[in-house]
């Protein structure tokens, strides 16, 4: 059985996801993409996982930069995932959140849901897609509800979906 890209996508986008805005440094900057392929991989060691087009420049960026910052976005923050999801040589300045470093040096949203702070351990190609492995080394969590992204769209869950489950 052969599957079409067209059934598969349209069977993935039925799956809901968090948004992340995934930043590494780079010459002096910084360089930064919104991702909804992230996972928790591991507490021992503690390990993260985020995929990426394989020829995204996020990739390259992070392998020589050697860090990486995972940011998961608040309900509230549709326009800063938007902005993460244009081309860099697209998007108007500045950006709508601030950006600091941590202990790594990667760049870490202020104002966020909760970040990562890692060390790039590996990258892995899976594909049109290349996984980056990261040890985290610091993390913040935050308080409120996650920006979800299913069916090609962004979607807040409602305080009643929460108090639900």
């Amino acid at each position: 059985m052969t599957v079409s890209t067209q059934d598969y996508l349209a069977a993935a986008r039925t799956f809901p996801t968090g948004v992340t805005v995934v930043a590494t440094r780079y010459r002096g900057g910084f360089h930064a993409k919104t991702v909804s392929a992230f996972t928790s991989l591991s507490l021992d060691p503690l390990l993260i996982g985020v995929a990426i087009g394989k020829d995204s420049p996020m990739v390259w960026a992070t392998r020589a930069s050697g860090v990486l910052s995972v940011n998961v976005l608040r309900h509230d923050q549709r326009r800063v995932a938007e902005y993460f999801a244009t081309p860099s040589d697209r998007r108007a300045l500045p950006a709508p959140v601030a950006l600091s470093r941590e202990g790594t040096g990667a760049p870490v949203l202020g104002d966020c849901l909760s970040w990562f702070d890692c060390r790039v351990t590996g990258v892995v190609r899976g594909g049109d897609h290349a996984l980056i492995l990261g040890r985290v080394v610091a993390v913040r969590a935050g308080g409120g509800r996650p920006l979800v992204h299913q069916g090609g769209a962004y979607h807040a869950l409602s305080q009643e979906q929460e108090l639900r489950s």
